[in-house]
């Protein structure tokens, strides 16, 4: 696996071929985004923060989760929305000279690039990957955090932590490797959603990890009770996140391209607006609730045509 250096220049040059138009696989009324914010870690590796979610919201409650939520209008640009949300979720200032004047850091677009996914409640997300820094920073120095940003909005955010983004893909290489992931164990399994494959995998982190930065522990952890409740010793990785993560780290290592149609789900959002007249503004379709709630007898095959969806399941993913 590369170094962080690398890993970073690989994100910056990536440029999927989004063959199909962003109105219809991120579309009016059903737009969100995550903002994917990377960072150097004190032993040089290149880290993800990630959130999670307060055990009160309505949807995804105490999931492990990226910043992110859904656009207010359809003037909101996807990085406008990974980066307001961003701000009420964890704190992160959306002024540049706010973040630099008042803790010591700057914060790179490396790619808008990704492809949008689908969210099992039928809304486009579409990741946003930056790369958090301090002046003259070349991407092998640790961050400073000293003055750290970090405010957790209670309401939405329960806790904040980070993990390797080079643990997401360990798996993908020979494991005689120096290398060790922080995650204590990883499962793998293909769950039917609609009659299509989801590959979800799963990775558990220890909520007290001690390789972890230690300028997280400065933010008040609102999520121990949650945890206890749960009697669990890791937080788990896995779903939505993980995926959008384990592209992600795929990209940085120079183990996917440009064509890679595994990444995202472009052509089932496009197929789902243009064919199927689902993903439409107002509320959700009946068939979309069915599907969200996990009814029986709820299929792809009752709004998709026959040839489009014989089509997506020639993809490997699905």
């Amino acid at each position: 696996m590369l170094k962080a250096c690398q890993a970073l220049e690989n994100i910056r040059k990536f440029k999927y071929l989004h063959p199909l138009p962003l109105s219809s696989v991120w579309p009016s009324t059903r737009r969100s985004a995550v903002l994917v914010l990377l960072f150097i870690g004190h032993k040089g590796e290149l880290r993800v923060l990630l959130t999670k979610r307060s055990r009160g919201l309505s949807s995804f409650s105490g999931h492990v989760s990226l910043p992110g939520g859904k656009a207010d209008d359809d003037q909101e640009t996807f990085e406008q929305v990974a980066r307001r949300e961003s701000e009420e979720e964890i704190g992160l200032p959306r002024s540049a000279e706010i973040l630099h004047k008042q803790f010591g850091m700057k914060i790179d677009n490396l790619t808008g690039q990704m492809p949008c996914y689908l969210s099992r409640t039928f809304l486009s997300v579409k990741p946003m990957v930056c790369f958090l820094h301090n002046d003259n920073s070349k991407g092998n120095t640790p961050l400073d955090a000293t003055r750290f940003f970090g405010k957790l909005n209670p309401g939405e955010t329960a806790s904040i932590f980070s993990v390797p983004l080079n643990d997401l893909v360990y798996h993908l290489f020979p494991q005689g490797q120096e290398y060790k992931p922080e995650y204590v164990e990883r499962r793998e399994s293909i769950r039917r959603w609609g009659g299509l494959r989801w590959p979800i995998g799963h990775y558990y982190y220890p909520i007290d990890n001690p390789h972890d930065v230690a300028w997280l522990n400065v933010i008040e952890d609102t999520s121990s009770a949650d945890e206890l409740e749960e009697d669990s010793t890791c937080r788990d990785l896995w779903g939505l996140t993980a995926k959008i993560l384990f592209d992600l780290s795929r990209i940085a290592n120079g183990v996917t391209d440009n064509n890679d149609l595994d990444m995202g789900n472009e052509e089932l959002l496009y197929g789902l607006h243009e064919f199927a007249n689902q993903l439409q503004p107002g509320k959700r379709s009946d068939w979309e609730i069915g599907m969200i709630t996990g009814e029986a007898g709820f299929k792809y095959k009752d709004v998709i045509p026959g040839y489009y969806l014989e089509q997506l399941k020639r993809c490997t993913k699905y």
